[in-house]
């Protein structure tokens, strides 16, 4: 992977993406992990904590991505 040729916000993306990854990933794990231990304890509160924090990242990183391309077109309208 060629990061000398992104830009900082690419980089400030990925990076974020990635942390959030490892998190969500390290959380679930443990909530497994828990339930495997207590099967007796409702982990339905956490389930949807991790709904609600896929959701959120997903719908910036959308949004995100469609302000680039829209700017990009503008920019390209503008150069013509």
């Amino acid at each position: 992977m060629n990061l000398n040729s992104r830009s900082t916000t690419d980089l400030v993306v990925l990076c974020l993406t990635g942390l959030v990854c490892t998190v969500l990933l390290l959380f679930t794990f443990g909530i497994i992990i828990a339930k495997l231990i207590h099967p007796e304890l409702d982990f339905s509160k956490a389930g949807e904590a991790i709904n609600n924090i896929v959701s959120t990242i997903v719908g910036a990183l959308v949004g995100f991505i469609s302000g680039r391309i829209y700017g990009k077109h503008e920019q390209q309208e503008s150069n013509q």
